[in-house]
């Protein structure tokens, strides 16, 4: 075996695998899961809010709307296109 086969083969990557892989594939299910968390909250807020018109106080509706507003954020930064990436099968190149 050549020597250069040897030292390729036992290269480090210099970037973290959290970059590599990309947050949202990384930490794609938490995020889903908090959003999903903060949409059922939300929802529960604004309907009890809506159950109980003369009980309810302004900070509970303005956390109610805090909550879906930031599972809204969340999930669109998980859903949205990555624009300008190239596809990962070109991104390296053949050894030869």
């Amino acid at each position: 075996m050549r020597a250069e086969t040897l030292v390729r083969g036992a290269a480090h990557h210099v970037k973290p695998l959290v970059i590599r892989g990309g947050l949202a594939r990384t930490f794609g299910s938490l995020a889903s899961f908090l959003a999903v968390l903060f949409l059922i909250l939300g929802s529960y807020l604004l309907g009890d809010a809506l159950e109980h018109p003369l009980d309810a106080q302004a900070a509970a509706v303005l956390a109610a709307a805090f909550s879906i507003t930031l599972a809204a954020i969340l999930l669109y930064f998980l859903l949205k296109p990555h624009r300008g990436k190239r596809p990962r099968t070109t991104r390296f190149r053949r050894a030869e």
